[in-house]
Formats: C-alpha cells, structure tokens, sequence
C-alpha cells in the first residue's frame, strides 16, 4: 500500500512545494520524479533522514516521502554523507532480518533432518477382524451416535467370537483409530501361544487364560488439542468398561469348563492399553463420577504426554491436564491408587509428534506403582521409534506382547498378578540389571542338575584352560562314561586373580556359544549355568587324573547388549551380547568357575571372562563452556588396565536441549591387533540414575548423546521433596552416564572425544519450545501495534505534517518492524532473554529458605523454565527471540503480498470501464457510505449475536472477523490504487489517506494473526462433530465476550483509523493504552510459554481498548475544544470548524476531501484548512 500511497502523496507534496515556493530541510530542492501510481503495498523500509521523528512517508527531509530516495540519489544535487548513511542502516536492518528468517529456516530443517536417530522399526503383520458391538448403544451410553466400541479377533487364533478371557480396552490417540490395535493383539496371541507352550490346561490353572481386546472408535478426534472431547471420551470409556464387564458371568464359566474346570474368577477390572493422547484419557477417567472404583488396575501408555498437553492452544486441555494430576498425585497418597499400576513407554528422540520428556510419570505415581521407559532401552529393541510405529513396530509390540502375557491371571477378580509381582516382572523385562548394579538384582533359580550331572570331573593334563569354543571337546574329561551328546563345561581358573581389594568377576559372551539343536529344527539358547568347582581326589583310583566337584552358585541377571555389524539388516532382530559383573566373594570359596556348555551346542560365539579390581568410574565435569570445543578423555587413567566395562560419569546439568557427540577411537594393544579385527566392536551405552532413558551404540565410532526426563518445567512433587513412601529420591539427578564394553584381547584403551551438536540440539529446541515460539510472536505483534500507535499519536509529527499541508500517515508494519530493530528494542529483548533465566535461578537460590514450595514452584516455572543451568540456559531464550522476529516478519510480507496482488487484480479489473465510469463510482461511493455503515453495522452485529450464541462456536466468528478484514484490506489498497491513478491534487490527498487507513487494517490484521492457532483447534473438532450429527459444545464455546472485541474494531476500522490521542485531554486514555500493551508484553513474556491460549483472550481485551478509543474521539475533542474558546480574529489561512468547503471545489473533490477526512480522523476544519 505505501508504495503507490506514499508516491501520490509524495507528489501532492511536491506541488504544494512548488507552490509554497521551496522545500525546507531537503538535500535538492528539485521536485522527485512522478513515478508510477500502482506501486508496491509496504514498499521498502524506510530510513527518516536527518533524525526525522517518525517512520511514515515523511521523516525529516521536509515532507519528502522514502519513494523520492531513488530520485534523490541519482540527482546530482543529492547529499552523499546523508544517503550513505540511510543505505547502511537500511542495509543493517536486513542482515538483521535475514538472519533471524535464516536462523528459523535452519531450524525448521533441523526438525526434520537433525533427528539423532534413524528409524529400523520391522513391520509387523496381522489378520485383523473387528466386531462392533451394536448391543452398546444409547441404554448404555449417551455418545453412542459419536463413538463406536469393536472386539478384536485375531484370524488363527481366536475360535471364538464372544469374550470370555482377560479383558483389555484399548484408547487410541489424537486423529487416530480402532484398527490400530491390530498389531499389539496380534503380537500377544502369537506370544501367548508360546508363553503357554503346548499344555494350555495347566497354563489354565494358573490362570493364564489370554486376552480379549476390546477397541474404541473415537471419531478420530484431536483430543490433543480439546479438552472437552477428552472428557466426553473418558466418560465413554467408563461406560464401556461397564458394559465389557457385563459380557463375562457367562461367558467365563463355558471358559472354565472347556479348560478342564478350572478355578476362574469373574473380571471385576479392565486393563487399559492407551496411545498417545489415549493415555490421558484413561487417567482422565478415574476423576469422573461415573467411574466404577476398582474397574481398572493396569495402564499401559505408549508416546502419552502425561506432565504437560503436547500443545497449549486451549485452555480445557491445561485445565483436564492440572486437575487430572493433581487427583492422581493425591490418591496415590491417600491410598485410593494403590493398587493401580501405570506404565509408560515412550519412543524417544525420532517421535516428533509429542517430546518424550511428558512421558515421564516419577513426578505422578510412586516407583511402587509406576515405571517410565523409552523404546530405546528395552531389551531387544533397543531403538528409537516415531510416534505412530510405537503400534506396529514389530521389536516393540513383540516385547510388548511378552511383557503383558506374563502378568495375567484370571484367577483374582483383577485378572491380575498382585501389583508387586506383576511390577516386578515388568521391571525385569523393560530395564537392565546394568542400572541395578549386577551384584544388588536377582539371582538366579538354583539349578539342582549341576552337581548330579558332574559328580566327578576329571581336568585335562593342563591345568592352564582356554576358553575358545573350538576347544569344548578337549577342555575336560569325565571318569564316567557320558552319552555322545553330554553336557560339557569351561573351567576359568579362580586363584590369584584376586589382586584388588575390591575383585571383581566380569563375563562376557556371545549367547550363540550356549545355542543347542532340538529335533534338528530349532535352536534353543540357555542361560549358562554357572557352577563354582573345586578339586578332589577321585576316590578308589589313586592313580587316576584329580577331579573338580561343581555345585550352583547365585549370580545375578545377565544383561543384554545388542550386537549388530554395519552390514546387518538395520530391520532385523538385533543380536545380543550377554554380559555379567559380580564381586568375586560370590565364588571366592572355589578354585574355579565353570560354565555349562549344553549338549549339540553349535560352537559358534565367543566368551571372555576375567577377575579384576572393580571398575573405576571416571568423574568428567567438562562444563558447556569446554563442551563448546571438542573435550578428549583417555580410557583407562595412567598405570591401569582397560577392564571389559569402563564408566564415564558426566557432571552435566538435566538440560534436555543439549545434544552430546561422543567420538569413541581405540587404541589397539599389539601393532599385529590391527589386522585382525576385534570379536566385537566398542559398544557404547548412556543413561542416568533415573532408569527412564538408556541408549546403546553399536558397530559405531560416533554417538549423538541426548537427555529426555521431566522437562524443563517443575511439577510440585519435584520442589516438595521426597514424601512419606521416598518416591522423589529416585528422581534425582545425578549425571550422565557412559558405559563402554570393549574387546579388551585387541583393545588397550580409549579416546572419548566429547563435543556439542549444535545442529542437532536445534532440532530438540524447536521440539520443547514450539510453544514459545507463538508467545514470543506475539509479543512482537505487540512491539509492532505499540510502535505504529506512539508514531501515531506523536503530536510534534502530527503537527508538523499539517504545516506542510500532508495529510498524517498510520506507520506500515515493515516500517515498524524496521524502527524496533533500529531502536534498540531487538537488543532489549535479547538482553532479557538472556537474563530471564538467570534472575529465576538467583532469586530461587536467595529465596530457597524463605519461600514456600508453591511460590518456588510458581517462580520456577515463569519464562522457560529453569531445568538445567550454565549459560545454554540462556541460549534458547535468545535464539527464540531472533526466530520470531523472522517469523513475525515473513507474516507481514505474507500478508502484504497477498493484499497487493489481490489488489492489482481488482485494479486491472477495473481499468477495463470507462475512466468516467470510474469517476463517477467514487464520487457516490462515499455519499453512500455513512447510512451503508450503520446498516451493516447493525446487521453484522445481529447475526454475529445469533449465531455465535446458539449454533458456531466464537473461534469461527473470529474466522469470519479475520477473512472479513483481510478482504476489507485488499479493498483500502484497491481503492488507494484507482485514486492515485486519477492524477488531480484533491485525489492524491484521498489516496494518501487510504494509505493510512490501509496501513492501519493491515497493522491490526498482523496483531490477529497470532490469534489464529488457538482456534484452529476447536473448529476442526466442530466440523468433525458436524460429520455424525453431533452438535453438542462446550458451553463456553458459545460466550459472546471472546470474541466481541475483535467484532467491534474490525466494523469501526473499516472506514476510520484510529483517533490520534495527543495534546493535553488524551493523556489518560493515551498512558492506559500504552500500560495495557506492556503488560501484555510483560504476560506474554513470563506466561505465554505454558499458557499461550491466554494471549487470544489478551489480544481481545486490547481490541476493546482501541474500540473504546475511537468511541471516546468525540467526547475528548469536545473537551479539547471547549478548552480553546478564545476568539480568534480570520486569517485567510484559517477557516472556522462550520465553514463549508470551497464552493469551487466539484462534487468529486468533496467526496474525496470527506474520504481523507474519514480515513485519516482529522477534523473537518483542519482538513479544508490544509486544502485551501
């Protein structure tokens, strides 16, 4: 708009000049070229000369508007000191944009391409078919016209239509649907099938029966982003649960007696399987009247955002968020939970859907009840999974399965183990005896077969026993003739290999080496037996070789590596390592260890096994600032050997957006050992003392370290401490930690090269902190009105624009944006982002005897949160900042291009009439326009009243508000356009004023803008609710207030820019709006982060204030000129307030003299002053 706007007025100004007889204050006193009248809408920015006051088209070069610069520099009478100036700064202000618009784009890539991981999820396959439930209709439930419940059967497996096992219901998430329990089911049948073997009668008496899968179609809705439809659907899930129990009395006893009469307990209880969003719901249902205590015992969630809604843009879902905690949090204290077990598995860095910090539940429920783990340490999967392939990946439903068949037992009313057991054995399947320390986990069942199988064991010739596969048959002799196909065993020597204080056994081997043949099919892999042997004398045969007797010894859990070559199928089942530690006085009463070999065994595989002082953990507390350049530390320290495991403990804050590159290069033993390659290459493991995230590296030389946990926010169980039951103790941080497993024949030591990934922790900044990308957007949008109105309302520009006979001219959005830069608030407002963080930190610290665990739990979690510390604390505030300034800026553009190109084509469109067509449809347009106004007014305002109060919600009106001024907008330029193009004095002046107003509606369009995504929410669940005739809403859906505010100015700023508050009467309404503006900078600043939906309710509140300006433009004047009654004496430069325009003056001309007066709020005398 100011390009063609500002280029009429230029030239009006021009002539009035010429007129006048000079120009004040200008390099050249030549009059600009006339240039085109269609120009650009925003133009480029523009740069005031000579410490000009304002950023409209006149600065301080006497009136001269930034379309006269190109002419100007070009003339030989052109000032090169000051034009050169204007270009830097010009010049600066771009490089200033461009880099934020850079910064953002290499985010925006980062998200997509700097993931850590890389997706090897197997597909899973299924015979799925779905049976809906008609029987569940509206005698049971209310939503039964809305949602849909299915039962699962699984072709091949389940015989059965009717239900009569264990039942399960499975929720899906956000957008997702009934059929995507397909791969779960289908993984537990195959795996109950072989947890059961071939005696299902007995597994029956135990009371392991299978499960029945129950599915919920939910329409698909975005639960993520509406609370209300959580609500509705948990209400439905207790309905249905209601319901599934009804299906069992008879069910369960034609069960009973098909397996042979067993004892099997009616279902009092469901278990729940929910994903993504689905989680939350199930929580959700236990805060409900309608739900049926004690129905539901077991949770299982996959990728469910548990802490904090993945997305803030409606306050429901914070609400259901905070209330659905807090119950959980107190029922798991006043007992009411206690028996409910809630397990959360999360897929880690490659889901982009939710950040997997939120799937951590240590701050919700107890150890006791609870467990928090990513894909990325369960046992043989052992990779990271994206938000929908947490179903159907084959590694994560195939552990899943095995998990939740083991705790089954339809025998108790819960159709569950007790909740410690079934605890346990879910904590034995998802974590590692590695984090358990070997020595403090389970040992193993006592294996009575050892000592009658090797009564006596007469050792070889030598006593010195290698432990090559290749040697099974000539490692040991037996006095008693054995089978063929016997047992054999390795003898690892014990004596003097104790040289430490603290000696410790470490095992390592390659399961394949335990791997047997069965019917010449199958292969069957065995735990080794692990036997403590001591020589004796064989009795009765002095003459005879001596022998070791064996007997068990406990040991603990073995761990699982994986194991897998560059070469393998990154899709396939991973390999597995198998791995040991225990301190030797274990076994220290015997001469040797052995291990049994089964019989057939493929001899293939390795083992290495070795006593040696107990792992030292090396402390590295490199801090960020090392961190910033690659760190190298050498494994082992000087004068010690490199043991099988070596641990480096990192001293690093819980600071979930760093990303850690770990380079591992080993340094070889023998110069011959680099020929040979090793048994197996470094594999890497990281985790923390949490058991929420483990992460390995295998087959590889670079490891990309992340932390995921509790997020950068604190809840209260966090800040108040460890409780009666001590669940808080566990949750501490205390480092990270880096485990690496080497081959220690071909390796001496390692080179641990540490540095940070810049790129990649981009990419987990977006991730966590997409939120405040929407509030630091507004605050600029904030920047930007507050700007454009204080230029406004500068009385001194205001003033002097009238002396040099222009009209006032509204700032544009760019020139805003450009003067913000210039100005120093782009600097303000990256020195407060870096010091934000560090002013919660010290005042936190100052204050932590003082205040109370709410107020610090309040103050904690103002901004961005302070999880973490050190200056990279600071680094997200300040690259937000510089994101959302090109992000504010690329909306301007957007906006900008789109009204001038629409505008174009409604101008070409309109140069096909007659130029007296034309005319004459300008010159009534107005005449028409105060009585078109108030009829549209009231009937906008009629309708808008109807139907947001009874059949759309606020968020479509809001819509229609938003389309309705950006297509007023496109009509301001179009009409600016044409009455520009007319050429005569009195439409040059009109076509400046529409600039104005244009510039004014395009302003106000920007500040909405950032109101667009709290709606989008709400109107994709409207219309998916109108899809199944569904038409009940939240009620506050339908509130008038939040929206009217919008309504209003967008009606009065359809023909009128906003009153200039200046002189003396205004400064009360001028200092409110300004105060209101900051305090809005300021909430959005502190709170805009966790609850960025407040900020549409800000931005209406701040509509209503420019509402209640315009209406106050009167009163206020009447003030001001109440206080200026002293008689005058005429000038001929002076005309009175009720003075008529010119008689001279034609029809035309008045219709544009009332266009600008109206567009630009200035008096009527005034103008027909400046006229004249």
């Amino acid at each position: 708009m100011s390009g063609t706007a500002t280029t009429a007025a230029s030239e009006w100004q021009a002539r009035a000049r010429e007129k006048s007889g000079g120009a004040s204050g200008s390099c050249s006193s030549r009059p600009a070229a006339r240039t085109p009248p269609v120009a650009g809408l925003e133009g480029q920015f523009r740069i005031p000369r000579n410490g000009g006051a304002t950023d409209g088209p006149r600065g301080g070069d006497g009136g001269r508007g930034d379309s006269e610069q190109p002419a100007r520099q070009g003339s030989p009478d052109a000032c090169p000191a000051a034009c050169s100036l204007g270009w830097c700064a010009q010049a600066w202000t771009l490089r200033v944009v461009l880099l934020s618009v850079l910064i953002g784009a290499l985010a925006a890539l980062s998200y997509f391409t700097g993931q850590v991981d890389v997706a090897s999820c197997a597909m899973s396959y299924s015979r799925p078919q779905y049976l809906e439930q008609t029987e569940f209709g509206q005698s049971w439930t209310r939503y039964s016209t809305k949602y849909k419940l299915f039962l699962y059967r699984e072709g091949g497996f389940d015989r059965h239509m009717n239900p009569s096992r264990v039942p399960v219901l499975f929720i899906p998430g956000n957008a997702g649907s009934h059929k995507q329990v397909r791969s779960i089911a289908s993984a537990t049948s195959s795996a109950f099938v072989d947890f059961v073997g071939k005696n299902p009668d007995a597994a029956a008496e135990r009371g392991q029966i299978g499960y029945d899968f129950f599915t919920m179609s939910l329409n698909e809705e975005l639960t993520a982003l509406h609370g209300y439809s959580i609500l509705e659907q948990a209400d439905f899930v207790n309905d249905a649960i209601r319901y599934i129990l009804s299906l069992y009395p008879k069910s369960r006893a034609r069960h009973a007696q098909a397996a042979g009469g067993a004892t099997l307990a009616l279902p009092t209880s469901v278990a729940i399987i929910g994903h993504s969003m689905g989680g939350v719901v199930a929580r959700t249902a236990f805060t409900l009247p309608s739900y049926i205590a004690g129905s539901v015992q077991a949770i299982f969630t996959l990728s469910t955002p548990h802490n904090n809604p993945t997305a803030s843009l409606e306050c429901h879902v914070s609400d259901v968020y905070d209330r659905v905690n807090r119950f959980w949090r107190h029922g798991f204290r006043n007992g009411t939970l206690g028996d409910v077990s809630l397990v959360s598995l999360a897929g880690g860095s490659l889901d982009a859907m939710i950040n997997s910090d939120y799937a951590y539940v240590g701050d919700i429920a107890p150890p006791r009840n609870a467990l928090s783990v990513l894909s990325s340490g369960v046992n043989d999967v052992w990779l990271s999974v994206d938000h929908q392939s947490v179903l159907w990946c084959y590694q994560m439903a195939r552990k899943f399965a095995a998990m939740i068949v083991q705790v089954l037992d339809a025998r108790r009313p819960s159709q569950l183990l007790p909740l410690d057991e079934r605890m346990d054995i879910m904590r034995r399947q998802l974590y590692s005896s590695i984090d358990d320390g070997f020595a403090a986990s389970r040992p193993q069942i006592a294996r009575t077969t050892a000592t009658e199988s090797y009564r006596y064991v007469h050792l070889a010739a030598s006593t010195t026993l290698t432990l090559s596969p290749t040697d099974v048959a000539a490692l040991l002799s037996a006095s008693d003739v054995r089978p063929r196909k016997a047992r054999a065993m390795h003898l690892l020597p014990l004596d003097g290999q104790a040289a430490g204080a603290r000696p410790v056994l470490q095992l390592l081997y390659d399961p394949r080496l335990f791997t047997a043949h069965h019917d010449e099919v199958e292969l069957a892999q065995f735990q080794p037996a692990l036997l403590g042997c001591n020589r004796r004398a064989s009795q009765g045969t002095p003459d005879a070789a001596p022998g070791v007797i064996c007997e068990t010894v406990p040991m603990p859990e073995v761990a699982k590596l994986p194991l897998r070559r560059r070469s393998d199928d990154r899709s396939a089942p991973v390999n597995s390592l198998h791995y040991l530690e225990a301190p030797l006085a274990v076994v220290e009463r015997f001469e040797y260890l052995g291990l049994e070999i089964p019989a057939d065994a493929t001899a293939e595989g390795f083992l290495q096994a070795a006593v040696v002082d107990a792992p030292k953990q090396l402390e590295w507390s490199p801090g960020h600032r090392r961190l910033a350049l690659p760190t190298t530390i050498r494994v082992p320290a000087s004068g010690d050997a490199l043991g099988m495991r070596t641990r480096i403990r990192l001293a690093v804050p819980e600071n979930p957006l760093i990303v850690f590159r770990a380079t591992i290069t080993a340094q070889h033993s023998a110069p011959e050992a680099e020929s040979q390659p090793p048994r197996f290459h470094p594999v890497v493991r990281q985790s923390d003392g949490r058991r929420f995230e483990s992460k390995f590296w295998y087959d590889e030389r670079v490891a990309d370290i992340a932390i995921h946990g509790r997020g950068v926010y604190f809840s209260d169980e966090s800040l108040a401490g460890a409780g009666e039951d001590g669940r808080a103790a566990g949750a501490q941080w205390d480092g990270l930690y880096i485990d690496i497993w080497a081959d220690t024949a071909a390796v001496s030591g390692l080179d641990v090269t540490l540095r940070i990934n810049w790129y990649s922790s981009l990419n987990r900044m977006v991730k966590r902190y997409d939120m405040a990308l929407l509030a630091l957007s507004f605050v600029w949008a904030c920047l930007v009105m507050a700007h454009q109105l204080w230029t406004w309302n500068a009385g001194a520009a205001a003033e002097s624009a009238a002396d040099a006979g222009e009209p006032p001219v509204f700032p544009s959005c760019l020139s805003s944006i450009e003067r913000l830069i210039r100005n120093g608030t782009l600097a303000a407002m990256l020195v407060a982002g870096l010091l934000t963080p560090v002013a919660q930190e010290l005042v936190a610290w100052t204050m932590r005897d003082t205040w109370s665990p709410e107020v610090m739990l309040w103050w904690n979690n103002l901004f961005m949160g302070v999880r973490g510390s050190g200056w990279t604390l600071c680094l997200a505030p300040v690259l937000l900042v510089v994101i959302s300034l090109g992000f504010v800026v690329l909306q301007a553009l957007v906006l900008a291009a789109i009204c001038k190109l629409v505008a174009r084509m409604v101008v070409r469109s309109s140069r096909a009439a007659s130029s007296a067509d034309v005319a004459a449809a300008s010159a009534e347009c107005p005449k028409q326009q105060p009585a078109d106004l108030l009829a549209r007014a009231l009937l906008a305002t009629l309708a808008f009243v109807v139907l947001v109060s009874t059949l759309v919600p606020y968020q479509f009106a809001f819509l229609v508000i938003y389309m309705a001024q950006l297509i007023t907008v496109v009509q301001t330029v179009s009409s600016a356009y044409l009455a520009a193009a007319s050429g005569t004095r009195q439409r040059m002046h009109a076509a400046a004023a529409l600039q104005s107003l244009a510039n004014y509606q395009l302003g106000l369009l920007l500040f909405w803008t950032s109101g667009l995504p709290y709606c989008a929410p709400e109107l994709l669940v409207w219309v998916r609710n109108l899809s199944v005739l569904w038409f009940e809403d939240a009620p506050a859906d339908h509130n008038l207030a939040n929206v009217a505010g919008y309504f209003a100015l967008r009606l009065l700023a359809s023909y009128r820019v906003v009153p200039r508050l200046s002189g003396r009467t205004a400064w009360l309404p001028r200092m409110l709006v300004y105060t209101v503006i900051g305090l809005s900078i300021a909430y959005a600043w502190l709170f805009g982060t966790r609850k960025p939906y407040v900020l549409y309710t800000v931005a209406n509140a701040i509509s209503a204030l420019l509402v209640a300006v315009h209406v106050l433009d009167g009163p206020l004047r009447r003030i001001a000129a109440a206080g200026k009654r002293t008689p005058t004496p005429p000038s001929p430069d002076t005309a009175s307030p009720t003075e008529l325009p010119p008689a001279s003056l034609s029809a035309n001309n008045r219709s544009a003299q009332e266009t600008a007066r109206l567009a630009s709020g200035t008096p009527k005398s005034q103008l027909d002053r400046k006229l004249r």
